[in-house]
């Protein structure tokens, strides 16, 4: 008879079916959930301070709209009505002025030129155009008489002198029968610049040179 051998098992663990976790793998998860709940927080407050922002840009423009319209009824649409036209014709005014002409600096510059024994009979200027330069320019007519060819040689003379006076012409010279006077025309141009109502009123405190004054001239302007 064979011999019975006596075992025994004793496991030294419990036996578990069970998966055995990993600890450094959970807690890598939990970080990454830690992570994704703080973006998310942070989204929705980005979200909600954009939106407050824009609700208050909203407030503030409304608050502005009122207090203009509020503004304006209290000034009263006749009183906003009334400066606008006051400006236009303010505009209106330095508009006219820029583009007024005087002749004053023309009668001046003749006081200042004419001889003695020169005088005037009628006096008619007329805007025109360079045909060379093409510039606007004053053209002034004038009809006198002089003592004799000599006194006319002396006139001409005495207009180059004159910062006004430009080019001046004698023509249709006559001599009268009686007076033995010399009748003629003059013919000269101005620069509208020289006559601007502007520049007169700068040259105002500047006195023009002082000499005989001419004969009384009678003006008769043209325009074309």
């Amino acid at each position: 008879m064979e011999p019975v051998v006596a075992t025994s098992f004793i496991p030294k663990r419990p036996v578990s079916t069970e998966p055995v976790s990993t600890p450094h793998k959970s807690a890598a998860v939990g970080l990454l959930s830690f992570i994704t709940i703080i973006v998310v927080i942070g989204t929705v407050l980005a979200f909600g301070g954009v939106y407050l922002y824009q609700q208050s840009l909203v407030s503030k423009k409304t608050q502005l709209q009122t207090s203009i319209t509020q503004a304006q009824d209290g000034l009263g649409s006749s009183f906003v009505s009334d400066m606008k036209r006051l400006s236009n014709r303010i505009n209106g005014v330095k508009t006219l002025l820029q583009n007024h002409v005087v002749v004053s600096p023309i009668f001046a510059a003749l006081q200042a030129t004419t001889l003695q024994s020169v005088q005037y009979k009628s006096f008619t200027y007329e805007f025109t155009t360079d045909p060379g330069t093409k510039t606007k320019l004053v053209q002034v007519h004038i009809e006198g008489v002089a003592k004799n060819y000599a006194t006319l040689a002396l006139q001409s003379d005495a207009f180059a002198k004159s910062t006004i006076i430009r080019n001046p012409i004698f023509s249709d010279l006559t001599v009268e029968d009686k007076t033995q006077q010399i009748d003629f025309k003059l013919l000269f141009t101005v620069n509208p610049s020289d006559l601007s109502y502007q520049t007169f009123i700068n040259s105002l405190p500047t006195n023009p040179l002082n000499t005989t004054p001419a004969a009384s001239v009678t003006a008769n302007p043209t325009s074309q």
